[in-house]
Protein backbone atom coordinates (compact mmCIF):
# COMPACT_ATOMS: atom_id res chain seq x y z
CA UNK A 1 0.00 0.00 0.00
CA UNK A 2 1.77 3.57 -1.15
CA UNK A 3 2.05 5.94 1.63
CA UNK A 4 0.55 9.30 1.15
CA UNK A 5 2.45 12.65 2.03
CA UNK A 6 0.77 15.38 3.11
CA UNK A 7 2.29 18.92 2.34
CA UNK A 8 1.60 21.89 4.51
CA UNK A 9 2.37 25.41 4.61
CA UNK A 10 5.24 26.14 7.00
CA UNK A 11 4.35 27.53 10.07
CA UNK A 12 6.11 31.48 10.76
CA UNK A 13 8.09 30.25 13.33
CA UNK A 14 9.52 27.53 10.99
CA UNK A 15 9.92 29.97 8.72
CA UNK A 16 11.52 32.00 10.69
CA UNK A 17 14.01 29.09 12.02
CA UNK A 18 14.89 28.21 8.36
CA UNK A 19 15.76 31.16 7.32
CA UNK A 20 17.92 31.95 10.90
CA UNK A 21 19.95 28.84 9.36
CA UNK A 22 20.72 30.02 6.54
CA UNK A 23 22.02 32.87 7.71
CA UNK A 24 24.17 31.31 10.16
CA UNK A 25 25.53 29.10 7.04
CA UNK A 26 26.09 31.74 4.99
CA UNK A 27 27.96 33.65 7.81
CA UNK A 28 30.19 30.73 8.39
CA UNK A 29 32.87 31.01 6.69
CA UNK A 30 33.14 34.88 7.50
CA UNK A 31 33.07 33.55 11.42
CA UNK A 32 36.31 31.05 10.40
CA UNK A 33 38.65 33.92 8.34
CA UNK A 34 37.17 36.54 11.51
CA UNK A 35 38.36 33.70 14.40
CA UNK A 36 41.44 32.68 12.35
CA UNK A 37 42.34 36.74 12.12
CA UNK A 38 41.95 36.84 15.83
CA UNK A 39 44.37 34.11 16.26
CA UNK A 40 46.56 35.53 14.07
CA UNK A 41 46.78 38.31 16.25
CA UNK A 42 47.02 36.19 19.51
CA UNK A 43 50.00 34.71 17.96
CA UNK A 44 52.16 37.42 17.42
CA UNK A 45 51.48 38.85 20.67
CA UNK A 46 52.55 36.45 22.57
CA UNK A 47 55.37 35.69 20.07
CA UNK A 48 56.83 38.78 21.57
CA UNK A 49 55.74 38.07 25.40
CA UNK A 50 57.99 34.60 24.85
CA UNK A 51 61.00 36.88 23.77
CA UNK A 52 60.04 38.98 26.49
CA UNK A 53 60.52 36.27 29.15
CA UNK A 54 63.75 34.77 27.03
CA UNK A 55 65.43 38.44 26.23
CA UNK A 56 67.28 39.92 28.98
CA UNK A 57 68.69 44.10 29.13
CA UNK A 58 71.04 43.16 32.28
CA UNK A 59 74.11 42.72 31.41
CA UNK A 60 74.27 39.05 33.31
CA UNK A 61 71.60 36.57 32.14
CA UNK A 62 68.97 34.99 34.27
CA UNK A 63 69.65 31.52 35.58
CA UNK A 64 66.41 30.18 34.03
CA UNK A 65 67.69 31.09 30.80
CA UNK A 66 70.61 28.65 31.12
CA UNK A 67 68.10 25.66 32.08
CA UNK A 68 67.28 23.13 29.32
CA UNK A 69 63.42 23.19 30.05
CA UNK A 70 63.19 26.98 29.07
CA UNK A 71 65.28 26.87 25.80
CA UNK A 72 63.28 23.43 24.89
CA UNK A 73 60.08 25.22 25.65
CA UNK A 74 60.97 28.12 24.32
CA UNK A 75 62.01 27.19 21.29
CA UNK A 76 58.53 24.24 20.96
CA UNK A 77 56.54 27.33 21.87
CA UNK A 78 57.79 28.98 18.68
CA UNK A 79 57.64 26.56 16.28
CA UNK A 80 54.02 25.50 17.76
CA UNK A 81 52.77 29.64 17.29
CA UNK A 82 54.53 29.92 13.74
CA UNK A 83 53.30 26.65 12.69
CA UNK A 84 49.68 28.26 14.14
CA UNK A 85 49.74 31.25 11.88
CA UNK A 86 50.67 29.71 9.02
CA UNK A 87 47.89 27.58 9.46
CA UNK A 88 45.65 30.54 10.49
CA UNK A 89 46.82 32.47 7.33
CA UNK A 90 45.79 29.50 4.66
CA UNK A 91 42.19 30.48 6.45
CA UNK A 92 42.26 33.91 5.16
CA UNK A 93 44.34 33.39 2.12
CA UNK A 94 41.58 34.03 -0.70
CA UNK A 95 41.39 30.77 -2.38
CA UNK A 96 39.17 30.27 -6.10
CA UNK A 97 36.16 28.06 -5.65
CA UNK A 98 34.40 26.84 -9.17
CA UNK A 99 31.04 25.94 -9.05
CA UNK A 100 28.15 25.33 -11.85
CA UNK A 101 25.93 28.38 -11.47
CA UNK A 102 23.20 26.44 -12.94
CA UNK A 103 23.45 23.53 -10.91
CA UNK A 104 22.85 24.51 -7.32
CA UNK A 105 23.75 21.15 -6.07
CA UNK A 106 26.72 21.16 -7.18
CA UNK A 107 27.10 25.45 -5.59
CA UNK A 108 26.30 23.31 -2.17
CA UNK A 109 29.09 21.01 -2.80
CA UNK A 110 31.65 23.74 -3.34
CA UNK A 111 30.00 25.67 -0.05
CA UNK A 112 30.67 22.68 2.11
CA UNK A 113 33.77 21.97 0.89
CA UNK A 114 34.73 25.32 1.52
CA UNK A 115 33.43 25.26 5.19
CA UNK A 116 35.25 22.49 5.29
CA UNK A 117 38.69 23.51 4.36
CA UNK A 118 38.59 26.45 6.56
CA UNK A 119 36.82 24.63 9.28
CA UNK A 120 39.64 21.67 9.54
CA UNK A 121 42.51 24.68 9.16
CA UNK A 122 41.01 26.62 11.20
CA UNK A 123 41.33 23.96 14.00
CA UNK A 124 44.77 22.65 13.30
CA UNK A 125 45.96 26.41 13.81
CA UNK A 126 43.99 26.63 17.44
CA UNK A 127 45.64 22.90 18.28
CA UNK A 128 49.27 24.27 17.54
CA UNK A 129 48.19 27.56 19.18
CA UNK A 130 47.26 25.79 22.53
CA UNK A 131 50.25 23.57 22.40
CA UNK A 132 52.10 26.88 22.05
CA UNK A 133 50.36 28.27 25.38
CA UNK A 134 51.00 25.24 27.06
CA UNK A 135 55.02 25.44 26.61
CA UNK A 136 55.14 29.33 27.04
CA UNK A 137 53.29 28.25 30.48
CA UNK A 138 56.16 25.77 31.29
CA UNK A 139 58.68 28.29 30.70
CA UNK A 140 56.81 31.04 32.90
CA UNK A 141 56.77 28.27 35.86
CA UNK A 142 60.53 27.16 35.44
CA UNK A 143 61.85 30.46 34.78
CA UNK A 144 59.51 32.04 38.12
CA UNK A 145 60.24 29.24 40.33
CA UNK A 146 64.18 29.08 39.84
CA UNK A 147 64.26 33.09 40.55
Amino acid sequence: MPKVLSIREETSEEKKLREWFETQALESPKNLEEAARLLIGLVTGLLGALFGVLTVSAETLPAYLSLSAVKWCGILAVVLWLLSLLCALVVVTPRRWQSDAGKPETQSQVFKDLLSYKSRWLRDAVLLFGGGVIALGIVLVVALTSM
